[in-house]
């Protein structure tokens, strides 16, 4: 039985620097009315002298886990993210935003200028996440539950280059040529190969605390012989150990990847699913085909409202009000195919159930318990495993 070890030793310079920066916004508050056009409250610190607005925020997630899978069992302790964000606006038409992480994969997030000419077109460059997945693209501060789903293996995540967004009129249609991100992320490797991503909306009901969702988005890459991809399927908490993954998939030419989306709120509770398909083109040998998938529900019990970005396209979370005491219940299901006939890797599944207590806007407090299972791959027994973890999360 391999034993994974308590480790409690978080990264110092993560937790010290997110402390520190939280500490600045919650202590500046006091002097923010000697200050003209200066704020602190719990979008961070906030500069304004005329058209142009600077703001200084991040977030911190403290994630804690006990796991059991098959022949391996253990609890770790870790900082899940540690991250500064700068942003800065001059007037309506332009918006830098800087973002960067300090815990586990550290590096460069969203690192782009975007120019807005018109009300609703957007022109954006740099290292940001690609408009290819609903759950991708949802704020990590604002997830049901403490990982993303197992459908997520096959999504983008960050990446470099550009790209236009058009909003209105209960629709969103983006475009864009990306190619390798600047860094890694948990569970990514920073090289995704090159190509275009396309992704479309539409909202036909968009009313004061419900919505109905619908999209769709297709994703072609062509990759670097040299830097073939990989595709990991993470637990329900990074701190564990994968469920499943490919390995370099040596030979691999293009990939071609397909999205549908759904989801609807109404008063306090709130459904969401998705399916990703990737076939992906190989040299001298044959394609792979992998997909993934998941459904969700959402109750706020305390009866609050789920709120929805028409400017992005994607669900927003939970709405809270300052005050905060609101309580959340979310289950989902999820599963990862990779066993093709040319690359056995078997499948891969998780059902997790989870409370949130959101002390405040912005702190929360989230457990989870998930029961994950791995099948099909040869000459590898089938297993599965329960998994908890819980997570403070300040974010400002």
């Amino acid at each position: 039985m391999t034993k994974h070890p308590f480790r409690p030793a978080a990264p110092l310079r993560a937790i010290a620097l997110a402390a520190g920066l939280a500490a600045l916004s919650a202590g500046s508050a006091a002097c923010a009315e000697e200050v003209a056009d200066a704020s602190a409250d719990e979008d961070g610190l906030t500069l304004k002298t005329g058209d142009v607005e600077f703001n200084l925020g991040g977030r911190l997630h403290l994630d804690a886990s006990v796991f059991e899978h098959g022949l391996t069992d253990g609890s770790d302790a870790d900082v899940r993210r540690a991250r500064i964000e700068f942003s800065a606006k001059f007037g309506d038409a332009v918006t830098v935003r800087v973002d960067r992480e300090f815990a586990q994969a550290d590096g460069w997030r969203n690192l782009w200028l975007a120019v807005e000419p018109v009300k609703g077109l957007e022109i954006k460059g740099g290292n940001m996440i690609v408009s290819f997945s609903m759950e991708d693209m949802q704020s990590s501060n604002a997830m049901p539950l403490a990982e993303r789903s197992l459908a997520n293996s096959f999504s983008p995540g960050f990446g470099l280059g550009g790209s236009v967004r058009y909003a209105g009129g209960g629709f969103t249609i983006a475009g864009g040529y990306f190619t390798d991100a600047l860094d890694d992320e948990v569970g990514q490797s920073r090289v995704r190969g090159d190509g275009y991503v396309v992704r479309a909306t539409f909202a036909p009901i968009r009313e004061q605390g419900s919505f109905l969702h619908l999209g769709a988005a297709y994703e072609h890459r062509s990759f670097n012989a040299a830097e073939p991809p990989r595709f990991t399927a993470i637990s329900a908490s990074s701190l564990a150990p994968s469920l499943a993954a490919t390995g370099a998939i040596v030979g691999a030419r293009a990939l071609d990847a397909y999205n549908a989306e759904f989801a609807y709120a109404m008063g306090p509770v709130q459904v969401q699913a998705q399916y990703i398909a990737a076939t992906i083109d190989r040299v001298a040998a044959p394609s792979l085909d992998f997909n993934g998938w998941y459904v969700g529900a959402g109750w706020l019990v305390t009866g609050e409202r789920y709120g929805y970005s028409r400017s992005s396209g994607v669900p927003s979370g939970a709405r809270i009000d300052k005050k905060g005491g609101a309580v959340e219940l979310n289950a989902r299901y999820s599963r990862a195919d990779l066993d093709d006939p040319a690359l056995d890797r078997g499948t891969a599944s998780i059902l997790t159930a989870g409370a949130t207590w959101y002390v405040t806007r912005n702190i929360r407090v989230l457990a989870n318990y998930a029961r994950t299972r791995t099948a099909g791959r040869s000459l590898v027994p089938d297993a599965s495993g329960n998994l908890g973890v819980v997570r403070f999360q300040l974010a400002f």
